[in-house]
């Protein structure tokens, strides 16, 4: 369902701010497909003399070309440039204040020297003038590596490097008003606008299943659609993303499970890593961040390889049953997961509005090999520690004080925190909402 262009007041904050800047500016913006970028600069450009140009993977001239019919659409009279140097000298003369490269990846991959001749056309045509040049791409990869990068030509030039990202909870409950129905949303679409869009915010188990098990859905296909673009040996990454979501966490498990050499998975995970789609996590108080643990931290790809990819036969063969039992049986087991993160951005939410017992500076789960806590911040100037249990569900006073005895036994374990003072919480549904509301009422 399509929707009105919501929030993003940040990031059109802080494109507003550089354009109010003298001088050329250059912006580089970048994020994973479907985060919203170009609804952002679309949104930012309205009212101002600006030209918005979507690059396509045709030839280079044939580029040149159609940049060259926008300039003309744009004065009113035909222009044809040989390529992008003189189309920019071009308007440098006109004086038109902004000027926008959608989905720039396209033309290095066409012609890498592309990016050496933009880096003139910064260095020697725009230096001097009032024109804030934007590049956008969607290809984190390539941006990282041929605009911004150490070795990229354009590197250091950037005036503003903004990474849009998708939406938090908080952010989405300005599209859905149920903080339960926004969860489950979050937990199959990790904040992305457009997938979002699938989803009305009512009867949200049938929409799932009417959007992720049927082989000619949207967010069915996506899946493999933005690994083959981002990636080469894809069914190498599948491997390790399907080892991931079947609880093979250590390096030596995904090896085993995916028959890659343990001596060239970091390599693969590093990709996964730079894409944001697996995260490594360590416990929060491993200061030598020696053992940690692999997990997919994009909530998309983590239900997608949980739910979706063990049964991608039978849903190519439109018999999605299996699938559909399974995923009504572990939906909300799995949502538990996706509790914990949300969570983690409530309490530092709390902690910026200074909402808790003591102002935290780190927060993170904490393991051992017997056992784990959901969640520990720590003050290690003040001596303070909060141990939180985190539970995706209602539970009554009964419950939460057994949860709390447990919490204060385990704290008498950690070695670590032997010497802080502890304070307790235990999180469910009910508190939550609770919390999220006063959040919501000191940001009016």
């Amino acid at each position: 369902m399509a929707r009105n262009f919501v929030d993003r007041e940040e990031e059109l904050r802080r494109l507003a701010e550089e354009y109010g800047k003298r001088g050329f500016r250059f912006v580089v913006v970048y994020g994973r497909r479907r985060v919203g970028k170009t609804e952002i600069l679309k949104k930012f450009v309205e009212n101002k003399d600006s030209i918005y140009f979507l690059c396509s993977l045709r030839a280079i001239d044939k580029n040149v070309e159609r940049f060259s019919e926008k300039i003309g659409e744009k004065y009113g009279f035909s222009v044809k440039f040989s390529n992008f140097l003189d189309a920019f000298k071009f308007l440098k003369e006109r004086g038109v204040d902004v000027v926008v490269i959608d989905e720039f990846p396209y033309l290095i991959s066409l012609d890498s020297g592309i990016v050496s001749e933009f880096q003139e056309i910064v260095d020697e045509i725009l230096k001097d003038s009032n024109i804030m040049l934007i590049l956008c791409g969607s290809s984190i990869g390539m941006m990282e590596r041929d605009v911004i990068s150490y070795k990229s030509p354009l590197y250091g030039r950037a005036t503003m490097i903004m990474k849009v990202k998708p939406f938090s909870l908080f952010e989405m409950l300005k599209w859905y008003n149920s903080v339960e129905n926004a969860i489950k949303i979050y937990g199959v679409t990790s904040g992305i606008p457009k997938y979002m869009e699938f989803f009305s915010g009512k009867n949200i188990e049938d929409e799932i299943i009417l959007n992720f098990f049927r082989s000619d859905t949207f967010l069915y296909n996506e899946a493999r659609l933005l690994l083959s673009e981002e990636l080469r040996n894809i069914y190498t990454y599948f491997n390790i993303l399907e080892a991931i979501s079947v609880g093979k966490t250590k390096l030596s498990e995904i090896a085993s499970y995916s028959g890659i050499e343990a001596k060239d998975l970091p390599f693969y995970l590093n990709v996964l890593m730079r894409l944001g789609i697996v995260g490594r996590e360590y416990s929060i108080t491993d200061r030598k961040r020696k053992r940690g643990i692999y997990k997919i931290e994009d909530e998309y790809f983590r239900f997608w390889f949980r739910f979706v990819s063990p049964y991608q036969e039978d849903i190519e063969m439109n018999y999605p049953e299996n699938a559909i039992k399974d995923f009504r049986k572990n939906f909300n087991a799995y949502l538990g997961i996706t509790f914990e993160k949300i969570v983690k951005d409530l309490l530092l939410r709390m902690n910026s509005l200074n909402l808790l017992p003591f102002k935290f500076e780190k927060i993170g789960r904490w393991w051992s090999r017997e056992e784990e806590i959901d969640l520990v911040a720590i003050n290690s100037r003040k001596k303070r520690a909060l141990l939180i249990e985190v539970k995706y569900k209602e539970l009554d006073e009964r419950e939460k004080n057994r949860i709390m005895e447990s919490l204060a036994s385990k704290a008498s374990r950690v070695k670590e925190l032997k010497d802080y003072s502890a304070d307790f919480l235990v999180i469910d549904k009910n508190y939550f909402k609770k919390c999220v509301q006063v959040i919501l009422n000191k940001l009016k």
